[in-house]
């Protein structure tokens, strides 16, 4: 005789990126285990993958590919699963600029929202005829840029590595050509030939990207202190640490 299952909740959530609503479920133990041997290894693409493999299980969207999430997506997602998962407070802990007092905050994940700001475009234009159209990097691309400058390696080409990664097409009067049919070489050529006005635009896509933010006040619970201010939380570790 088979074990009786218990039925699992189901709930929607819109993907910031594309406003597109999704259906999942909370994280049950298996999932709890893939997070929890993610944070034992520390290691960042163990996190991401693991997170990655978590949404993955958990949302019943036809259709829908946890591998190819903007970063802000995957993080919203996350933080909506986890309150249906564990619960809707989180309390991340900061320090208080005026005392050095551990402050414990007090998150309601439910109100956490990506802020979008209107001024960001994904189609940038170049010249009169030719332009680009840009996709959101993935957390592997943001976690590449954030890693230590090792020997070999340079600021330059993380910046080319991310834009390249990070163009969807080109397009001019007569047509539109797809980065993913061009070589590296191609595109690293097309990129060179920019002008700082080019770049400075394109800096201006990830300058105004979505990002999952907010705000909340506080007040130090040291009685010498009773410092009062507000922070503004960006990133799922704001959230969690």
């Amino acid at each position: 005789m088979a074990l009786p299952t218990i039925a699992t909740p189901t709930y929607t959530l819109k993907v910031p990126s594309t406003n597109k609503s999704i259906t999942y479920r909370p994280f049950l133990v298996k999932e709890e285990k893939i997070l929890l041997m993610a944070m034992e290894s520390k290691e960042d693409k163990d996190m991401a993958d693991a997170l990655r493999q978590i949404i993955g299980n958990c949302v019943s969207t036809a259709g829908f590919d946890a591998a190819t999430l903007a970063v802000f997506d995957l993080e919203y997602i996350f933080l909506n699963l986890r309150a249906k998962s564990v619960g809707e407070l989180a309390e991340p802990s900061i320090k208080c600029p005026e005392c050095d007092e551990e402050v414990k905050l007090k998150v309601d994940l439910t109100k956490v929202k990506v802020k979008k700001d209107r001024k960001h475009k994904a189609e940038i234009k170049l010249s009169d005829n030719i332009g680009i159209t840009m996709k959101y990097p993935d957390i592997e691309d943001i976690l590449a840029m954030e890693r230590p400058i090792e020997e070999g390696d340079s600021e330059v080409d993380r910046t080319f590595t991310m834009i390249m990664n990070s163009i969807d097409n080109i397009w001019d009067e007569d047509s539109v050509y797809s980065a993913k049919d061009h070589t590296e070489e191609e595109m690293n050529t097309f990129l060179e030939s920019l002008s700082t006005e080019h770049f400075e635009k394109i800096q201006a896509f990830y300058d105004t990207m979505p990002r999952l933010e907010h705000n909340i006040k506080y007040k130090c619970d040291n009685e010498e202190c009773k410092h009062e201010d507000a922070i503004t939380l960006r990133g799922l570790q704001d959230f969690f640490y």
